[in-house]
């Protein structure tokens, strides 16, 4: 069953044939409110009858306002917003639909997760642990969390525009996404207008965690190409490069002398 997924849109002309899949739960990144992410949608745009909208950028004052105005205006057909900016909460307090607070690289205990339950219906999980330290969370949380379970894990965000002013810097043709080698780590970096994010590479695959009793499962396939995406609909990753990130290899955080 995947009535539990919840699928990042990147293309509206896909919907139906994920909708033939057996997806049912959209998410839409919102335009003017992310960053790091090619493919952005405006409320009109939105018509699934199970729709979130999804917002990653740390937001200024006026744009918290206009947001704000946004928010209370939703049409019904959009049950929930995932989000990062914790400002947020107070914003959507009086906003009947499901607020689920997504702070990347955080959320990686159950104590704070049960204090984030009392401003918000659901948490994602951190990416940055393993299978055990999830499976902890899920037994001790007070409510069913949700899981990054596939996609582009961010690195780093910055507001700078840190692609197009290194360009300019060494008189380079101004490339706004780049293929970045770090230490032979690999890392893609994609800005806009708001800032600039950079993700790991490969894709995260948290597939393994479907059977987990968690709320939902949340899918991230930015700068996959259609047949891949419906592959993926499909829980097949055969064509798509990828790693498991931390599941099977503890986070260990030194302090440097």
């Amino acid at each position: 069953m995947k009535d539990n997924y919840l699928f990042t849109v990147t293309n509206l002309k896909l919907i139906d044939k994920l909708k033939d899949q057996g997806i049912s739960n959209f998410v839409y990144p919102l335009s003017f409110f992310c960053v790091g992410i090619p493919n952005t949608f405006e409320i009109k745009d939105i018509k699934e009858e199970n729709s979130y909208l999804f917002i990653n950028r740390v937001l200024d004052t006026e744009s918290i306002d206009k947001l704000d105005e946004i928010l209370h205006k939703l049409p019904s057909n959009i049950k929930g917003i995932i989000f990062d900016d914790v400002g947020l909460i107070e914003v959507l307090k009086d906003i009947n639909i499901k607020k689920i607070l997504y702070l990347s690289h955080f959320n990686t205990n159950y104590r704070s997760i049960n204090i984030w339950f009392d401003y918000v219906d659901d948490i994602m999980v951190s990416t940055d642990i393993t299978e055990s330290e999830i499976d902890e969370i899920i037994s001790k949380v007070n409510k069913k969390v949700s899981l990054f379970t596939f996609g582009l894990v961010p690195a780093m965000y910055s507001r700078r525009y840190l692609n197009s002013s290194y360009d300019k810097h060494y008189n380079l043709e101004v490339e706004l996404n780049k293929d970045l080698n770090i230490e032979n780590e690999r890392f893609i970096s994609i800005e806009n207008e708001y800032g600039t994010v950079i993700y790991h590479y490969p894709y995260y695959n948290g597939l393994r965690l479907l059977k987990k009793d968690v709320h939902y499962h949340f899918f991230f396939p930015i700068l996959l190409d259609d047949n891949e995406i419906l592959e993926l609909s499909n829980n097949n990753v055969s064509n798509i490069e990828y790693d498991e990130g931390f599941l099977d290899t503890k986070t260990i955080y030194k302090i440097k002398k």
